[in-house]
């Protein structure tokens, strides 16, 4: 095989590898406040994945994050996109605060965003 088809090769290989790499996108556990945190997920199985299973597993690794802190976990808020095909990817994502005693389980009725309106 020539030296030249085998680069092509190479080449080729290398471009279809990034490309499956980079639609793999995660955000670990990023702090954005005090004891709070934002990590996300994209759906790499396109279509057909199921991006509910995102956002559980976004919650069990938040989970781990503030059990390795010796607290407990506490969603804020969860967000989940659902695909469309040859339009955009699906994911999830959350917001939770490592804290010492978790308060009710259930998400914040205003989704963890407060607004204030001026009369």
């Amino acid at each position: 095989m020539s030296q030249v088809k085998q680069l092509k090769q190479r080449f080729f290989f290398t471009a279809v590898i990034a490309l499956a790499l980079s639609g793999c996108a995660s955000t670990p556990p990023t702090k954005i406040g005090a004891d709070t945190y934002y990590a996300a997920k994209t759906n790499t199985a396109g279509v057909f994945g199921d991006v509910t299973v995102l956002a559980g597993g976004l919650m069990s690794e938040g989970f781990q994050f503030c059990s390795a802190q010796d607290k407990e976990f506490e969603l804020v808020t969860q967000n989940v996109t659902h695909p469309i095909p040859a339009a955009r990817i699906g994911g999830a994502s959350i917001t939770f605060k490592c804290v010492d005693h978790a308060r009710n389980p259930v998400m914040r009725p205003d989704r963890g965003v407060s607004t204030i309106t001026d009369k």
